[in-house]
């Protein structure tokens, strides 16, 4: 087997270790969502002047000052802990691309401080629906924790304004909680993919020179995105994007060494979740080729019934139902691009 199927192999199971790193953090995290809450309902239940009135707008603008402190605790922690993960992540990825290379090559591994700051700094790039968003780790928790502060607040003047007493005001608050909290989960698991990702490329960087490009990996599941199915096992330059494409992406890359630095490496698997359960695949399975191998309920579930057709009976490949940006066409869209396929599907 290829230094490219080991290295395929191990990634896929790293990337479940960083989804559960992602699920401690989320703990770490909702800690701070939770006291957020309890801090406003405290202070409500404490008596609220009447809605207004110079009093009322005090009260609130104190506690808007501790659930911005609160969040401002958040964010230290957040990038405390990613810091860290990233100089973990780098050393992981030196380590998995020194077992594939020829013993005579001598790796460069990037300083601890260069990969932390990277991680932290560098903007993520993600699908959007008003386009790309491009945002960094930092003005990610700063918009999350204005946001949450924001509608805490929101929910409190709406209960007010309206008479309601301190009991129906504390259950909006309580209806909300579950909300941020999923909110969270999304902007944690980001955050942490794009960490690794970053961290990732410093070590591939500092090594271009053995290197002629890096592979995506998707993860071989239903959850997969649109584009994530389209871009699987696909080459592409050092330079080109790297996950996080999108909120919740679970996209990961490996290295592509050049032919006179690699070695082989004895087989290899990658593992998927189908209707039956978890299995392992071959590490050079790409995404199209496992799909086309599941039952048919299972990908029309995945795909919906049109683009099920489209891909069944009018030989459209995933990568035909996103545009080169990497949005997910619609099926006017896709019909003016390819109306020969719909032809062939009966659409």
């Amino acid at each position: 087997m290829s230094s490219e199927g080991y290295l395929t192999d191990a990634t896929t199971r790293h990337q479940v270790y960083v989804q559960r790193y992602a699920g401690g953090n989320l703990k770490r995290v909702a800690a701070f969502i939770s006291k957020a809450i309890k801090t406003a309902k405290d202070r409500v239940s404490g008596g609220l002047s009447d809605y207004g009135t110079r009093r009322y707008t005090s009260q609130i603008e104190t506690l808007q000052g501790d659930l911005r402190g609160i969040y401002d605790d958040l964010k230290g922690r957040a990038q405390l802990d990613l810091g860290e993960f990233a100089v973990y992540e780098a050393e992981f990825n030196a380590t998995m691309l020194g077992k594939v290379i020829r013993a005579v090559v001598q790796l460069s591994v990037p300083s601890a401080e260069m990969v932390a700051a990277a991680a932290l700094a560098d903007p993520m790039l993600l699908e959007a629906r008003q386009g790309v968003q491009r945002i960094s780790i930092s003005g990610a928790l700063d918009q999350f924790g204005t946001k949450k502060s924001a509608e805490i607040i929101g929910e409190i003047q709406i209960g007010s304004s309206l008479g309601e007493t301190s009991q129906q005001i504390g259950r909006r608050l309580t209806s909300i909680h579950q909300l941020h909290q999923d909110q969270a989960t999304s902007l944690v698991r980001t955050m942490t993919n794009h960490v690794a990702s970053t961290a990732r490329m410093q070590t591939l960087n500092a090594n271009d020179d053995i290197l002629k490009g890096k592979r995506r990996i998707a993860t071989l599941d239903g959850r997969t995105s649109p584009f994530c199915r389209s871009i699987d096992n696909q080459v592409v330059p050092l330079d080109a994007p790297s996950p996080p494409f999108h909120w919740n992406c679970r996209t990961s890359e490996i290295p592509v060494l050049k032919d006179e630095f690699a070695r082989e490496i004895p087989g290899s698997t990658r593992p998927s979740v189908g209707p039956d359960g978890a299995a392992q695949v071959s590490s050079n399975t790409t995404y199209q080729d496992w799909l086309s191998r599941q039952p048919a309920a299972f990908q029309r579930d995945v795909l919906g019934p049109s683009r099920y057709a489209l891909f069944t009976k009018g030989e459209l490949t995933l990568d035909k139902f996103v545009d080169d940006n990497g949005k997910t066409l619609n099926l006017q869209q896709l019909k003016d691009l390819e109306p020969r396929a719909f032809e062939r599907a009966g659409l």
